[in-house]
């Protein structure tokens, strides 16, 4: 399973980055791709929610079910995918001074084998890497203009 791992420095707090991280409504808001983020059933922002996403990365809009498998609160999300598309996320953000943190991410993902899986990872692998880059860069301007923190 390809992992990508980033760590980005934000020059907001570490609750607020958090807060904005954890809330499903922000995510299509920041995260590459993502074009929707649903809530499957209550959401109590903990370990056991559950989201419909959809993301669209170049041609391909690619379907998961993923759950919270890990909540620290304020400072640790991970998601894991428990249907569709293969898909882990780890994100751990840690404060470096009032103002300032870094947020830590770990992304895996995983293709179906055979010909499909081989023909989707050509289509899709490219824009994996530069949408990890697009949602540093978005996250960066979302937390740290004026207005959100």
């Amino acid at each position: 399973m390809p992992v990508i791992t980033k760590h980005v420095e934000i020059a907001a707090p570490a609750s607020a980055t958090f807060d904005y991280l954890s809330s499903y409504e922000n995510v299509p808001d920041w995260m590459f791709g993502v074009t929707s983020f649903v809530p499957v059933g209550p959401v109590s922002r903990g370990t056991g929610d559950r989201f419909d996403a959809e993301m669209k990365l170049g041609p391909k809009a690619l379907h998961s079910t993923v759950d919270i498998v890990e909540w620290v609160d304020g400072s640790v999300i991970a998601l894991s995918s428990v249907k569709g598309f293969e898909t882990s996320s780890r994100w751990v953000v840690t404060p470096v001074d009032d103002g300032h943190c870094v947020a830590d991410v770990e992304f895996r993902y995983e293709f179906p084998g055979g010909f499909t899986g081989k023909a989707l990872a050509k289509v899709v692998e490219p824009f994996i890497n530069q949408g990890i880059s697009v949602t540093d860069r978005t996250l960066r301007s979302r937390l740290e203009s004026p207005r959100s923190t």
